[in-house]
């Protein structure tokens, strides 16, 4: 049975992810919100790194689940990482393509690397992704704008959300019930 990670965004409460967390532990099995550095502070190299040695540790076949920025930390992780174990991945209103408001906060190392057309973001894109993948985006996203940059081309799975609301995933019931039944799957 493989354990799921939940990743939160930028700036994000850990904890909000709690009725997602016990969503997924009721449907698909062991589940946890990995709380990391989401300050913006430290780059998402250095977040995926410090993940990628938490999983290695464990050796056992996880899913991963990222929020908004978390998505990209998940997919750096397996850059850095490809031997590591993931079963699925669930991106939700991922930044896949960058977001221009990124180029609102400069001095944070993460969003300079989520900033359209990055170093970062074109040496994640050049990796090769070969796990099933969901992802969830929106038209009328204003954090990751446009909001067509989190409909990733590598995914298996793309739900487009009709709700304008980046902070959509962390609250959406049925958002919540299409991650597990993903996850669930073999």
């Amino acid at each position: 049975m493989s354990t799921t990670y939940i990743l939160d965004g930028i700036w994000g409460g850990h904890d909000r992810w709690e009725p997602m967390r016990r969503h997924i532990e009721k449907t698909v099995g062991p589940c946890r919100i990995w709380k990391y550095n989401n300050s913006g502070r430290v780059s998402l190299e250095t977040v995926a790194a410090e993940l990628a040695a938490e999983l290695s540790s464990r050796g056992e076949t996880f899913n991963l689940v990222g929020y908004s920025m978390g998505g990209l930390v998940a997919r750096e992780t397996i850059r850095q990482s490809p031997a590591l174990p993931l079963h699925r991945a669930a991106l939700l209103h991922s930044p896949h393509e960058g977001s221009l408001v990124a180029h609102l906060l400069p001095i944070l190392p993460a969003c300079r690397e989520m900033r359209p057309g990055s170093e970062f973001l074109r040496r994640l894109d050049a990796h090769e992704w070969l796990c099933p993948t969901m992802v969830t985006w929106c038209a009328a996203d204003l954090m990751v704008f446009p909001g067509k940059s989190a409909c990733w081309k590598k995914a298996t799975h793309i739900h487009k959300s009709h709700v304008p609301a980046h902070a959509w995933p962390v609250v959406s019931r049925g958002i919540r019930e299409k991650v597990a039944h993903f996850l669930s799957e073999s």
